[in-house]
């Protein structure tokens, strides 16, 4: 079967390499155990791995349409005003972004958490209750198992990242409260040899959030590059942690 395309900066190697490895701790797919487990470990392992890819080719292809949108924008839109049309895909674009950019790390975080029963069941007890799975309890679970491993640290310092802070505070505006509007703001100031200096900025305003976000065509691209990073720091790191223990355990 055909699988996916994913977008060049997928850190793809790594990340399938991970569920390789990982995957030596679970139960044949099509094995009896595995089809009738009530607590669907191998299915849950599987299409949480999966999530992540699905949700990072979402955020690609909202950055795509996001750079067409305003490359295609009316005179009107370029000239500061308003185009209540172009604002609802643009902010549509930006709300699925910033909301499956979340999903790559919380499907992340879930898929870690099935491999982690694989292989330490009685820290990772929450399988039966997949709701009270979170980055939060992850990392914590991790923690408690394996406090040395370099995927612990990722998973614990992922919530004081000021990248992924951004990504999480947009996320739940958007999600769970209100839309943006671009605010342009713009000034001109005439000096004593009659010459100007002119002035705009341009944001994404959200009511309630902290910072801002500049708005240019390249403001879901930013926060994308901030994705890969961080996936491709974890992605690595669960490589190495899912490979270090085949190979000591040899399941």
């Amino acid at each position: 079967m055909a699988d996916i395309l994913m977008p060049a900066s997928f850190p793809e190697a790594d990340f399938r390499a991970f569920g390789l490895a990982a995957t030596a701790f679970f139960l044949g797919v099509v094995s009896d155990e595995a089809l009738f487990d009530p607590e669907e470990k191998r299915r849950h392992f599987d299409w949480s791995w999966q999530a992540v890819r699905y949700r990072y080719r979402s955020c690609a292809e909202c950055n795509g349409e996001f750079k067409t949108l305003l490359a295609d924008a009316s005179d009107m839109w370029k000239a500061g005003w308003g185009d209540e049309e172009l604002l609802y895909k643009l902010e549509r674009c930006i709300c699925v972004f910033f909301t499956s950019a979340l999903s790559v790390f919380d499907s992340f975080s879930f898929c870690l958490y099935f491999y982690g029963n694989a292989l330490e069941p009685g820290v990772f007890p929450q399988v039966g209750n997949p709701r009270a799975i979170t980055r939060n309890s992850t990392a914590k679970a991790f923690t408690a198992a394996f406090p040395k491993a370099r995927i612990t640290g990722l998973l614990a310092g992922l919530s004081k990242d000021t990248r992924f802070g951004t990504i999480d505070t947009v996320r739940n505006l958007v999600g769970h409260r209100i839309s943006g509007r671009r605010s342009v703001r713009a000034s001109s100031t005439m000096h004593p040899d009659g010459t100007h200096t002119h002035w705009r900025e341009e944001t994404w305003h959200l009511p309630g959030a902290a910072g801002t976000l500049a708005f240019d065509d390249e403001m879901l691209q930013r926060h994308l590059d901030d994705v890969t990073a961080l996936l491709a720091s974890l992605a690595s790191a669960a490589r190495e942690f899912a490979e270090a223990e085949r190979a000591s355990r040899k399941p």
